[in-house]
């Protein structure tokens, strides 16, 4: 959408081509640099997978349009900031996407009102939101 703005507005203006240079090299800088929201939680994922987390908490701050995340293992507690809001789908989708590329197909064992259970031969997570609150709350167990 910007680049066809962008283009739309050459069309209107003529750039000199340093102009026109510095404005590709923003773009590209500004497109490399805004990843998805679910790219973002399942790269932070799999890079503390092996650490065998027990339970991951995404905490949204609505106020100031915020998120955390925070990894807990039996040995470790992780939190991450992010300056943006994460969906709460964004954020089951991209846990389970990573624990999916590690330990393989996850099938949906068990739902409740709120919860979700994920699990295979290896591993079982267990999807709580609390929306209200803005919490969403994974808990995992390995066989």
């Amino acid at each position: 959408m910007i680049t066809q703005r962008l283009n739309n507005l050459w069309k209107l203006t003529e750039f000199p081509p340093f102009v026109r240079l510095i404005i590709h090299v923003g773009l590209f800088l500004l497109m490399e640099g805004e990843k998805s929201s679910f790219k973002i939680v399942e790269e932070l994922i799999l890079k503390y997978i092996d650490e065998k987390p027990t339970k991951i908490t995404l905490k949204l701050d609505t106020g100031r349009k915020e998120s955390e995340i925070e990894i807990r293992s039996e040995k470790t507690k992780r939190s991450f900031k992010y300056p943006k809001e994460i969906s709460f789908t964004s954020f089951a989708e991209g846990v389970l996407s990573a624990y999916r590329k590690v330990y393989g197909r996850l099938e949906v064992t068990g739902a409740g009102f709120r919860e979700e259970i994920y699990k295979n031969d290896k591993v079982s997570l267990d999807l709580y939101p609390t929306g209200s609150v803005g919490i969403f709350e994974i808990f995992v167990e390995y066989e």
